[in-house]
């Protein structure tokens, strides 16, 4: 996962003429509504359960966002077969995810809203305001009566209901979630454990021990960079749990609970979080992690990997790796720190994304709409998402779901995602689905290492995982305001921290500067949210 720099995010008002909104935004498609009967509750055309869902067929026109790996999705396996099922034909607007925000600003701005944003870019600030100007259906009670499954994920997992639950108590959209606790350890550390076992070396316990095995690795070969990544949000997030930090899992920036005084933290001005920016300056000023780590992509690191140069780095996998990705291994467990914390804070929330999919005022047939999404997350419907149809795009080996070897070993020479994204469009979207593990086994969570990193350090991870706290439109406004320039300030200051740039010597100042800024109507606005999140 990148560092939190801007969380939010500004709702664009853009006006355009209708006809060239369309010419801009359909995607050589037709946005407007298919004529159709109402297919409602009590109507002989609309199945409650089973399928299909409706005995009559029925058209529904949909946004969504296009990877450049999908494609046209009309002539997909998975939307085929969905509609052979479900009786249900969807009429895609695609739009490529680069333009996804500005598209689907036109098409919120001009009211000219196809029946479902599914994978669309609505935002939780969009959920909120267009659900109460009514442009998005509330889903309280057709989830109630139309989603099962979904409704099953929420009993056991309340903190979704919890987290996608608006300020005043309506649900305006389907969320994406994941359950799979790979995936949900979204920062893992791995080292090089040829390099570990050539040093006759540990794996490290404390940030001490850590420090010792990277100092090892550089004595070894001055050429090596001891600790390498693509980001510096996953060096910190590896070690604020030794701190105590970051005790409430990632989803909420840098919001965690004070155990002491059993209040919110802002922890970016806690004395703890110096000591890691501390910590991390040593690292860079002795060269032990790369000091490139600041401008590093993810094709740069594999690079570096792939020249052997590379002794540890943090990922959700070990993809980066490539073909060399055996040589690295997971901690045996959370680091320990100073002040005796263990702890993983690298961890999500179940609730990955609440705007993942909103019926709108447009829709004649909500009802069949709901039970159409339902449909994806969980049972056969999730296999189909998933993996495809059996015999087709994936077998069962050992009673696992497996991709057939066309997608896996393709003899075109197509990476995984490149052979999925042939008949299915799961590769790199946000659709009210559920990331499970039984569907992980080809991929980057499948690996054998990775399945044992998380292992490892599923016993160390915070006991309550908040999902992003949902703000009102007024906190909304405040919060675009405090946190765009509250955030890249620490973002920048982390920076200059941590490459010598700024002294600690600076650090009273820092802090000084950042209430300034309005710190107090921000961690105010952020306990009327975590309240009302707690309340549910």
């Amino acid at each position: 996962m990148k560092p939190t720099k801007r969380r939010f995010t500004s709702l664009g008002t853009v006006l355009c003429a209708s006809l060239v909104l369309l010419a801009a935004c359909t995607n050589g498609q037709d946005t407007q509504p298919a004529a159709k009967a109402p297919v409602k509750e009590g109507d002989s055309t609309l199945n409650t359960s089973g399928l299909p869902i409706v005995k009559a067929p029925l058209t529904l026109n949909m946004l969504a966002g296009q990877s450049p790996l999908h494609g046209e999705w009309k002539d997909k396996l998975l939307w085929k077969e969905a509609e052979k099922r479900t009786g249900i034909h969807i009429e895609w607007t695609l739009v490529p995810q680069a333009n996804l925000e500005e598209k689907k600003n036109l098409l919120l701005a001009s009211g000219e809203i196809p029946d479902a944003f599914y994978g669309g870019g609505i935002t939780s600030q969009d959920m909120i305001s267009y659900g109460q100007q009514g442009v998005f259906l509330p889903l309280n009670d057709l989830i109630d009566k139309y989603a099962p499954n979904f409704k099953k994920i929420t009993q056991q997992y309340p903190e979704v209901l919890k987290g996608i639950t608006s300020p005043d108590g309506k649900i305006y959209a389907l969320p994406k979630m994941s359950t799979n606790p790979t995936h949900r350890l979204n920062n893992k550390l791995f080292l090089n454990q040829k390099w570990l076992d050539e040093g006759s070396l540990k794996m490290p316990g404390t940030p001490d021990e850590l420090y010792q095995v990277l100092k090892a690795f550089k004595a070894k070969d001055a050429a090596r960079v001891p600790l390498g990544g693509t980001d510096i949000g996953g060096i910190i997030r590896t070690l604020t749990g030794a701190w105590g930090l970051q005790n409430r899992g990632s989803s909420n920036s840098y919001l965690d609970y004070n155990e002491k005084t059993n209040e919110l933290r802002f922890f970016p001005t806690d004395p703890n979080y110096k000591e890691v920016l501390e910590y991390v300056r040593k690292l860079y000023a002795e060269g032990l992690l790369d000091s490139e780590i600041f401008t590093n992509t993810v094709p740069i690191l594999t690079a570096k990997i792939n020249k052997g140069i590379i002794g540890g780095f943090p990922s959700i996998n070990t993809v980066p790796a490539g073909q060399k990705r055996t040589d690295y291994a997971g901690l045996p467990q959370a680091l320990k720190g100073p002040y005796g914390d263990q702890l993983w804070s690298g961890m999500t929330s179940v609730l990955q994304n609440q705007g993942a999919f909103v019926i709108t005022k447009k829709d004649k047939n909500p009802e069949a709409t709901m039970r159409w999404a339902d449909y994806f997350i969980d049972g056969e419907g999730a296999v189909l998402y998933w993996m495809g149809v059996e015999g087709k795009t994936y077998e069962m080996k050992d009673g696992k779901y497996r991709f057939v070897q066309d997608i896996v070993n393709n003899p075109n020479g197509l990476t995984l995602d490149q052979g999925i994204s042939r008949d299915l469009v799961a590769p790199f979207t946000t659709h009210p689905i559920v990331r499970e593990e039984r569907f992980a086994w080809d991929t980057g969570e499948g690996l054998p290492e990775v399945i044992q990193a998380a292992k490892n350090l599923q016993p160390f991870a915070p006991k309550e995982i908040w999902p992003a706290f949902l703000y009102t439109k007024e906190e909304n406004e405040r919060m675009i305001a405090l946190g765009n320039d509250i955030h890249t300030y620490i973002f920048e200051m982390q920076t200059q921290f941590i490459t010598g740039k700024a002294p600690f010597t600076k650090w009273d100042e820092y802090v000084t500067t950042i209430k300034k800024m309005g710190l107090d109507e921000y961690m105010k606005i952020n306990k009327a949210a975590y309240d009302r999140y707690k309340s549910r």
